[in-house]
């Protein structure tokens, strides 16, 4: 009779060791799942925030650049050059 019971307790341990390894693995698969899906997602967002501010930069050069040209070419209206170097610090704070 001893005999049965200890074959017993034995397959009591061995499936309470199953049991905690599965929900140990399962418990580590979804952690790494979840640690893989936060770094695609940041990278994610990262890659989409540097592109819309290499765009956006870009923009403020060109619409900088022109209005630069434009002072440039009408230097002797006092007035419009005022505006025109209003108009680029304002772009300069904006980019800042």
């Amino acid at each position: 009779m001893e005999n049965a019971d200890s074959d017993s307790d034995d397959g009591n341990v061995s499936k309470l060791t199953w049991n905690k390894l599965q929900n140990a693995c399962h418990s580590q698969g979804y952690l790494e799942g979840l640690t893989e899906g936060k770094e695609r997602k940041l990278q994610e967002g990262f890659d989409q925030g540097y592109l819309a501010g290499i765009q956006q930069s870009q923009r403020l050069a060109e619409v900088k650049g022109f209005l630069s040209a434009i002072m440039l070419k009408n230097s002797s209206d006092v007035q419009l050059s005022d505006k025109f170097k209003t108009a680029i610090a304002a772009i300069n704070n904006d980019s800042n």
